[in-house]
């Protein structure tokens, strides 16, 4: 598990101050996957229209919405 590490938001030339990580997993860590598909498996049965997709791969999750504007969408 994570402790004593820090990381920054960037934005354009916005750099923030130190936010510290207290939890979670390293990356690459060996349990990543195993974690990943024990706490995510629910969110990739979410969509259940034709149109919609969800797509999971290692520790990365995309929802996708198919139409043929953006208010057909959502």
């Amino acid at each position: 598990l994570l402790k004593d590490r820090q990381t920054h938001l960037r934005f354009d030339n916005y750099i923030s101050d130190p936010i510290p990580i207290n939890n979670g997993i390293r990356q690459g860590d060996l349990l990543s996957m195993l974690i990943y598909l024990i706490y995510n498996t629910d969110l990739l049965q979410i969509p259940d229209r034709e149109e919609e997709e969800a797509l999971g791969y290692v520790d990365n999750a995309c929802f996708i919405t198919f139409g043929k504007d953006f208010e057909s969408t959502t």
